[in-house]
């Protein structure tokens, strides 16, 4: 028999013994004891700007935490965990390289070993990335060896001793890079059964490194912990507990760091001079001041939760040849009323800086009914700048179309605008949304149309339904039908319109990492009164920068953005590729650092012109998100541009 044909054999135990204990995962329960040692190799100022790392970047080089979890598995990939007890010598026990926490619990079994990325060698749909060796071993268990037939971030080496018989894993070490961190992981699984799909013991060590600077760690997590803590016990800072629940004891180092930390809250109790007092100022500077500049603010009660976007964040950073450089912060706050009824506050501030202009829009939503999708939101904002081109041709057709603007922005109108609306799922597979929208655009170039006679402002109101269809539910496209209508002389309105738009999306996720993302819209206007501005719903420009898993697949990257509000009708379709390993991860050097890519192509139909298109690449790794774009008029081309975002430390 063949190397391949025994390697497919213990492969195939490996994925029937997957198959044979997968549903008894769910409701599984159990208790974890978890130990991190951080040590501080190189650092230098840019450890500072690092999220949850700046906690690291002052004195001492070393560092404990400890915890003790209770974990609920819903599925062998889903998993809620309640950290119950939590100490350890960082400062206000703060986190640091929480990614960290992700490599002590692998999904050996699953499509990824950890969410949404690092292909697992052990699925029989990444079979194909990876060789495979075993050797019979002298007590009758199968050293499976395994490595990826090509380097990339998302894949790992290592090997496997797996019971022959009955293909459950034992132990495996698992050795890889990804974003920035490289690690090596020995994990130990459960005994028998569902537990047998899960880690019973699992030790990562791992380095960071970054601009010079490095920090190691050594992580372990002990599982099936006997005691069980009351549900009352929530993130507890008790020393003297965690004593009692450690299952061994600890080294000679790591008391040193928690005697360390004693002595100096001591001396700190101790002293009372002006200097401790400058100390203190310096401190509360250093912690809650400078911390909140480059980590993201979050607060959490019973009834209320809260978080900040770090201030500077380059996660929130984008450019593109056609809009320029922008930049966002967001905030996000919820007040529970109870299970059933929340009010959330989600504003998005942005600037953008080859425009000039600061973008808000700031959804407030009442949900009182998360079971039916039932909500009532009111949404402010100041939208996008429009174009209204039928001004500029009233003014050249009352003067013999002999003038020409060549003023900045002539045709520009900034848009502030107040949306209120309810939704609710009036069926499985549809929603209802009924609204009400008001709209008040200004000219920029008040001075032009003062000129000329023409008004400066226009406002309109407009009741809005969108009808929300799921004729798959979640397995298949959504489908969505709008329809506003504007009336006159409500709130000072004086204008008048009434838009339809039907637009189709789907995402669909293929096993590997893969997506395929489609979208198909139409809209028109069967009311256009005598000035009005076209701004649909679905087919507008986005100034505000969104990343690797925003609308890239379903926005144009060149577009002029004129085009959006000058014809009666649309038609277009958007469709991208998504996959790892696809082009130029077979790059030499570069290519073993490529996350994921993806193909673009994108069409539009609008009125005066001929169909549009858009093609596309684009790849991600630890550093940006980057994608080349070129546009054609039917098969002429037009123009290129690139669009990128960073992606530092976007999973940290």
């Amino acid at each position: 028999m063949s190397g391949a044909k025994k390697d497919s054999l213990i492969l195939g135990k490996i994925y029937e013994y997957r198959h044979l204990n997968i549903s008894n995962v769910a409701n599984l329960e159990d208790n974890v004891y978890a130990k991190i040692r951080f040590n501080v190799e190189k650092r230098n100022a840019i450890l500072w700007l690092i999220p949850s790392m700046y906690v690291l970047a002052k004195d001492p080089r070393e560092y404990i935490r400890e915890s003790y979890s209770n974990i609920i598995y819903k599925n062998e990939h889903d998993f809620d965990v309640k950290k119950q007890l939590v100490t350890g010598t960082i400062r206000r026990n703060r986190k640091a390289m929480p990614t960290i926490i992700e490599y002590n619990t692998p999904d050996l079994y699953g499509i990824t070993l950890y969410e949404n990325y690092m292909l697992s060698p052990f699925h029989p749909h990444n079979r194909v990335y990876y060789r495979f060796k075993q050797f019979r071993q002298s007590d009758g268990n199968t050293r499976l060896e395994f490595k990826p037939k090509i380097y990339n971030t998302q894949l790992v080496n290592g090997f496997a001793i797996v019971d022959t018989n009955s293909g459950r894993i034992i132990r495996t070490v698992l050795n890889g890079e990804f974003d920035m961190v490289s690690f090596c992981s020995e994990v130990k699984q459960g005994e028998d059964g569902a537990f047998g799909l899960m880690p019973a013991q699992c030790t990562t060590a791992a380095t960071f490194r970054f601009m010079g600077n490095r920090v190691s760690t050594v992580f372990n997590s002990m599982y099936h912990q006997s005691t069980i803590l009351p549900d009352s016990i929530d993130e507890s800072k008790s020393r003297q507990l965690i004593d009692s629940l450690r299952p061994e004891p600890l080294a000679e180092s790591d008391k040193r760091l928690y005697e360390s930390q004693e002595a100096q809250k001591r001396a700190a109790e101790e002293a009372d001079t002006i200097e401790h007092k400058e100390n203190k100022l310096r401190d509360f500077l250093w912690h809650s001041v400078g911390d909140n500049l480059v980590t993201p603010l979050a607060a959490e009660s019973k009834d209320a939760e809260f978080r900040l976007s770090p201030i500077i964040n380059p996660l929130y950073v984008r450019y593109s040849g056609s809009k320029g450089l922008s930049y966002k912060i967001r905030f996000w706050l919820r007040y529970r009323f109870n299970d059933h009824r929340y009010l959330t506050l989600e504003p998005t501030f942005g600037y953008n800086f080859k425009q000039r202009q600061f973008y808000f829009t700031a959804p407030l939503r009442m949900t009182y009914n998360p079971k039916r999708n039932g909500y009532a939101e009111i949404v402010w904002g100041n939208g996008n700048r429009i174009s209204n081109s039928t001004v500029l041709d009233q003014i050249n057709h009352e003067h013999g179309d002999s003038l020409h603007f060549d003023e900045q922005d002539a045709d520009k109108f900034t848009d502030n605008f107040v949306e209120v609306k309810n939704n609710i799922m009036l069926l499985d597979w549809f929603d209802l949304e009924t609204g009400l929208v008001y709209h008040q655009r200004k000219a920029v170039n008040k001075g032009l149309m003062n000129k000329y006679d023409k008004p400066t402002e226009y406002r309109s109101f407009a009741p809005k339904f969108v009808f929300k269809f799921y004729p798959w539910l979640d397995k298949g496209p959504t489908l969505t039908a709008t329809y506003e209508r504007s009336i006159k002389n409500v709130f000072d309105s004086n204008l008048q319109y009434e838009r339809w738009e039907l637009d189709g999306q789907w995402k669909k996720r293929i096993r590997g990492l893969r997506v395929l993302n489609i979208r198909h819209g139409y809209g028109f206007y069967t009311n256009r009164g005598d000035n009005y501005f076209m701004d649909y719903s679905n087919f507008r420009e986005n100034n505000l920068p969104e990343g690797w898993n925003d609308k890239w697949t379903g926005d144009f990257q060149l577009l002029d953005g004129k085009i959006y509000n000058e014809s009666n009708f649309y038609f277009r379709n958007n469709v991208s590729f998504e996959s790892p390993l696809l082009f130029a991860t077979w790059l030499p050097y570069v290519g073993k650092y490529i996350e994921k890519e993806r193909l673009y192509f994108s069409n539009v139909i609008v009125q005066h012109t001929r169909p549009y298109f858009e093609i596309g690449y684009g790849f991600t790794n630890r550093y940006i998100s980057l994608g080349f774009f070129a546009s054609f008029l039917n098969t002429q081309f037009q123009k290129a541009g690139i669009t990128f975002d960073f992606e530092l430390f976007k999973r940290w």
